[in-house]
């Protein structure tokens, strides 16, 4: 929760003696959690929105682990809209696009990007091979509606209005097989 709140609710004092005495830890500025918490995922994931504020969007390989098709990692990305000034601190990635709510899924009750969208930003910008086999995840989860998925990203490439790495994006959906779902790929949310 916000630490204002915590605030409100416990009471300073007692909100600070917790934090001293470990019960409570504050993985950002602003934000604090339940020491026993710290280090699930999704508690991270709630945390990071709660500190990017207003219409921040969990992005990159964050979105792509609550889809179920990457790996939950320490660094929770996160998008905020142009008119927002958030900075990146440890183990929190900020990033700053356009925000539109059609790319925007609710997930877990948390704001994240669209799987496509967020399959089509790591094509273009990612690590070639996490962004592949994070691809690859997405298509052996979707089944016989995988090469639908496939298109839609290869639309989104080609429409995408930053063309910096979209021949790459586009080379890669080439490359990409269908990996069968396994409990390794489960990500942050599990497989949806």
């Amino acid at each position: 929760m916000a630490r204002a709140d915590a605030e409100r609710l416990l009471g300073p004092d007692e909100l600070s003696a917790a934090l001293d005495d470990g019960e409570w830890v504050q993985p950002w500025h602003g934000v604090v959690v339940p020491a026993a918490r710290a280090h699930d995922p999704m508690t991270r994931a709630a945390a990071a929105l709660l500190r990017a504020g207003p219409h921040s969007v969990l992005s990159g390989l964050t979105a792509v682990a609550m889809h179920g098709c990457g790996p939950a990692d320490e660094v929770v990305d996160v998008t905020i809209p142009y008119d927002r000034e958030v900075r990146s601190q440890p183990d929190l990635t900020v990033h700053q696009a356009w925000v539109r709510e059609c790319d925007v899924v609710e997930l877990d009750g948390l704001r994240t990007q669209a799987l496509d969208f967020a399959i089509t930003e790591l094509l273009c910008t990612g690590d070639q091979r996490q962004a592949l086999d994070c691809l690859e995840q997405a298509l052996g989860q979707l089944g016989e509606h995988a090469e639908h998925f496939r298109e839609l990203v290869a639309e989104r490439v080609a429409r995408r209005r930053d063309r910096r790495g979209t021949r790459r994006a586009s080379a890669l959906l080439g490359l990409a097989w269908p990996k069968p779902n396994s409990a390794l790929s489960a990500g942050i949310g599990g497989a949806r």
